[in-house]
């Protein structure tokens, strides 16, 4: 049961709110009443949790557990974040994937008055956020190491437009480094902007 459960849990973290009961059935060759009462135990002690869509992902208390694996992410790609803000002037963030979240983990502020902050732990969308529309390219090809560039212009918030890249880490993270500005200071800078994530993507994949 606790390689079944182990199993599970891989499939679950290589497509986070993605898969259903019959999906993870069919990756792990068992019948659906199996896989129920594997489940069943898994939410349980918060290992996974399940929507009301029926959409399976990593639980609460697995994930506080990767608490470690953030520092540790910090601490990989700070170089990068301080390469990266001094190329472009501008505020540069850090998430990681969480379940159906980009969970913001670090950031290198702009040394402009006016500039996009965003506070380290703050969780975002997927569908409206340049680093999350960049994990959701690396979720529609699992076999994929590094995303495209990924845009939010006034999306999640009116007045700021963003470009991201995510990767998916040695570790099996999707991670990414998005660049937030006032949206008439990304449009004069996009190009700068765009060049320096794309000089940076190497790095986030390594």
């Amino acid at each position: 049961m606790l390689r079944r459960a182990a199993a599970a849990l891989d499939e679950i973290a290589a497509a986070p709110g993605q898969l259903r009961l019959v999906d993870l059935g069919g990756r792990l060759g068992l019948a659906k009443s199996t896989v129920r009462r594997l489940l069943v135990g898994l939410v349980e002690v918060g290992f996974a949790s399940i929507d009301d869509e029926g959409r399976i992902s990593l639980g609460e208390r697995l994930l506080a557990l990767g608490g470690a694996d953030d520092a540790s992410l910090t601490t990989q790609f700070r170089p990068t974040l301080d390469r990266l803000a001094r190329a472009t002037g501008e505020t540069v963030d850090l998430s990681v994937l969480r379940g159906r979240e980009m969970l913001f983990i670090d950031q290198v502020q702009s040394a402009h008055r006016l500039r996009a902050v965003s506070a380290v732990g703050i969780r975002f969308p997927l569908e409206s956020t340049a680093n999350g529309k960049a994990a959701l390219q690396l979720l529609t090809d699992p076999t994929a190491s590094l995303s495209g560039i990924a845009y939010d212009r006034d999306e999640h918030t009116v007045g700021i437009s963003a470009a991201g890249i995510a990767a998916r880490t040695a570790g099996g993270h999707i991670v990414a480094i998005s660049v937030p500005a006032p949206s008439d200071r990304f449009d004069a800078n996009e190009t700068r902007i765009v060049d320096a994530l794309r000089d940076c993507g190497q790095t986030l994949a390594s």
